[in-house]
């Protein structure tokens, strides 16, 4: 074999092996740039999706926001309007069963003062009822027992006009004296009893309102 022909063989495989090495770098940039379109291709799909679903989010979260502020908003006028027909009516009925003095005519009086108790009754009991979805468990507990004690306080304190009324006045000793301690317990449990569990409806109505 000549020079010749070595250097001959030599540059043909040289040659070869340069336009292999370039096939194979171009396929390979090829299969890198399509790898690169799919994965922009998929990056983007998933950031269209994430993109949507974070819109989606915070459009239900402004919907529920804005529904929970609708619902504060309207429980403090319910706990404010609630409040002052609890105070209007725990007013009337002290009054109602406190010791009475007469300015002109007693049997008057005391009918104002216990019709004045009664509507005051009957505006708290059915703002309470109508409203009562708005409160928790606990809080409607407490309106409840409110409402059992004030009409168990007003039974026993006209225990005994009912009793003279229904026997035309002829009571024994014995029922005379049970009557009056049945008044007199009604007046205990609206200035002593009653008081407490408004006392404690009064914490959940601050906790209600987030005031500390």
């Amino acid at each position: 074999m000549t020079w010749f022909d070595l250097l001959r063989d030599i540059g043909f495989f040289g040659i070869a092996a340069f336009i292999i090495q370039r096939i194979i770098e171009h396929s390979s940039t090829k299969n890198l740039e399509k790898y690169k379109q799919e994965l922009d291709f998929t990056i983007r799909g998933y950031q269209l999706t994430l993109d949507t679903d974070l819109e989606r989010y915070k459009s239900e979260l402004n919907l529920h926001l804005s529904r929970q502020t609708s619902l504060h908003e309207k429980r403090l006028g319910i706990i404010d309007e609630m409040y002052k027909k609890l105070v209007h009516l725990d007013s009337s009925m002290r009054e109602l069963t406190k010791p009475q003095f007469v300015i002109e005519d007693a049997e008057k009086e005391q009918q104002e003062r216990v019709q004045k108790s009664q509507e005051a009754f009957i505006e708290y009991n059915n703002y309470f009822l109508l409203n009562r979805l708005y409160f928790n468990k606990e809080v409607s507990g407490l309106l409840e027992n409110i409402t059992k004690e004030y009409i168990s306080a007003n039974m026993d304190f006209f225990e005994l006009r009912r009793l003279q009324s229904f026997m035309r006045g002829q009571l024994s000793q014995e029922q005379f004296e049970n009557a009056g301690r049945k008044v007199q317990d009604a007046s205990k449990r609206i200035t002593e009893d009653i008081p407490q569990i408004l006392r404690t409806l009064e914490e959940e109505f601050r906790k209600l309102l987030g005031v500390t």
